[in-house]
């Protein structure tokens, strides 16, 4: 009787509850009044009232509290956690860390004190030089910085990552446009720009600051000087990216979105999304590429630091969390845009999140083996975290591209302003100031507790103040723990001394009966390690240069063989194999450091 009840009330007025209190959070995004709490509770108890409801009383308080439940967040008071920020690596203190200290009373840690070691992007090239010494002088506090933050520092290097998860996973990392570095790459481009007729390219000098020296490439000449085209006619190192043609607009401009997200463990791995963020857009209403306005930055371009010199750049209102016409816009006040035109933004978010996440479990186990190689045998007492800022366009198709990821984010909060007379003056931009303190705030305040309490005590999916959890430690998807296997097989194989692997270590793997065949003698491991070295002009094998020596071996062992051969099914055979083999035939003898 009573599941008969219930199976009724969910089927008819608890769906009509559920759809008002839908249509309640979809007005919260839009300009209308919507129902206050007190409101709220009337609905319940009209609802609770009716007299065919009496029964149903209990069952549906439980569901609505649960429902409830749901929806909650973490808010924690920053002024709550009395924390110490060291900023003893900082050459200059940043205003927005002053400002953000000041609001919650945090103090300033001296020496090698404090909660929090800040090494921001102020000081970008003392925080690049990560060392032992530098990790072990400040163990016990938190670090602001990953140590392979290098990787996603530059275009160049996340591209070689990315390149390479294409290569494993090519239905997975196609999030990322192709992007060419030259000169190492002019031939490729050449022969690519030649043959795709009707892509667009963009050339961004390499080395090169917000925005400057960005042009779209109309023709090979462009990239030479005299029109020569040789490589030692090269005007500058490039980083050449494929344009994306069908960008979705907002207000009839290009736009795209910086977004913020916060890793804070590397393994297991940790990461969140900031709820809010920025949107930038062009000043020009854009127009399909032509020959005709392929010089026009400001209708192709999103670049806040080209855009800002526009006589059409429209300064964000006092009010920049409504809809507004702003050139520089919150990610809320976008979304309202895009909800207003039509636009699924739930479906829009996720796709999102999940394309973030991806690239995360793409570029961890990269990072975890730089972590791996500053601390060494306290790999595991790393206590690090990273803000990183993701520049993502979106097509019609409403798919998530990866432009850009920026591991020094600004946290600029100044604009300049021109006066009636025709003058400039620099002023705080409020809105950057909310967006920014956010970011920075939140993520001390997460970042402080431990990976197992960011687990047990916020979780997946939900929110700890403006950060919602994307990646909670479970195990990679879709196949991508290889990566951290091949990473476990570099550390046996190196011993305790990480990250300088030797001739006779990396031969070990032939002592695996199973790694040997006709194609495939001990010496051929000798071989193979000599060629990749060479190559490398180093010592020893780093972690990329054994990548590629599996390769090699998997090709070898498995490529003429198997009928359905795969380079990420061969890796994986080998370094399943060699990571099962007993302990004797695959770990080294230990080396003190």
């Amino acid at each position: 009787m009573l599941e008969n009840q219930m199976l009724q009330f969910l089927n008819s007025d608890f769906q009509q509850f559920t759809q008002q209190d839908k249509q309640d959070k979809q007005d919260e995004n839009t300009e209308t009044e919507v129902p206050n709490n007190s409101q709220r509770q009337m609905r319940v108890k009209s609802f609770e009232e009716k007299p065919a409801n009496k029964p149903l009383n209990l069952i549906f308080q439980m569901l609505l509290q649960k429902k409830t439940q749901k929806r909650q967040q973490i808010k924690v008071d920053p002024k709550s956690i009395p924390l110490s920020i060291n900023l003893s690596v900082q050459v200059q203190e940043l205003p927005i860390i002053r400002k953000i200290m000041e609001k919650n009373e945090w103090k300033k840690a001296h020496n090698f004190d404090g909660d929090i070691l800040w090494c921001g992007p102020d000081n970008v090239q003392q925080a690049k030089q990560f060392t032992y010494d530098f990790a072990m002088v400040f163990m016990n506090l938190c670090i602001s910085r990953i140590p392979g933050a290098k990787l996603i520092s530059t275009k160049k290097e996340t591209t070689s990552i990315m390149d390479k998860m294409r290569q494993y996973f090519p239905s997975i990392y196609n999030f990322y446009p192709k992007t060419y570095t030259m000169p190492e790459d002019l031939h490729e481009f050449i022969e690519d720009f030649e043959k795709k007729d009707g892509i667009s390219y963009i050339a961004k000098p390499d080395k090169g600051t917000q925005g400057q020296g960005i042009f779209i490439v109309s023709q090979i000449e462009d990239l030479f000087n005299n029109g020569v085209k040789d490589i030692s006619y090269i005007k500058k190192n490039y980083i050449i990216q494929e344009y994306i043609s069908n960008p979705l607009l907002l207000d009839d401009k290009k736009f795209d979105f910086r977004l913020y997200v916060l890793i804070t463990s590397l393994k297991p791995l940790i990461a969140y999304i900031n709820e809010e963020g920025l949107a930038r857009l062009c000043t020009e209403n854009y127009q399909d590429i032509t020959s005709s306005n392929l010089s026009n930055v400001y209708m192709h371009l999103t670049n806040y630091s080209l855009n800002k010199n526009s006589q059409n750049f429209i300064i964000h209102p006092p009010d920049f969390q409504k809809i507004n016409l702003g050139t520089k816009r919150t990610y809320t006040s976008a979304k309202k845009t895009l909800m207003k035109m039509g636009i699924d933004v739930p479906k829009l978010k996720l796709r999102i999140e999940q394309t973030i996440v991806r690239f995360l479990y793409g570029i961890a186990p990269f990072l975890l083996n730089s972590t791996r190689e500053i601390y060494q045998d306290k790999w595991e007492k790393a206590n690090c975290f990273h803000v990183i800022g993701f520049d993502i366009l979106i097509d019609r198709d409403l798919k998530p591209w990866i432009i850009e990821i920026n591991a020094n984010p600004s946290l600029e909060i100044t604009q300049v302003v021109q006066n009636s007379n025709g003058s400039k003056r620099v002023e705080t931009s409020s809105l950057d100031a909310y967006v920014k303190t956010k970011v920075i705030e939140d993520a001390f305040i997460i970042a402080v507790k431990t990976p197992q309490e960011q687990i047990e005590q916020i979780g997946k999916g939900k929110y700890c103040n403006s950060y919602k959890m994307i990646i909670d430690g479970q195990p990679p998807i879709e196949n991508l723990d290889l990566f951290y296997k091949l990473v476990d097989l570099y550390s046996n194989l190196c011993g305790l001394r990480y990250g300088n692997l030797n001739q006779m270590r990396f031969c070990r793997l032939a002592n695996n009966p199973q790694l040997i065949n006709d194609l495939l003698i001990k010496s051929d491991y000798d071989l193979i390690y000599k060629k990749i070295q060479l190559k490398s002009l180093q010592p020893d094998l780093n972690f990329l240069g054994f990548l590629e020596a599996i390769e090699s071996i998997s090709e070898k062992l498995l490529k003429r063989k198997a009928s359905n051969y795969t380079l990420q099914k061969a890796v994986t055979y080998v370094v399943n194999t060699a990571l099962k083999a007993p302990s004797q035939q695959q770990r080294p003898l230990t080396a003190k450091r």
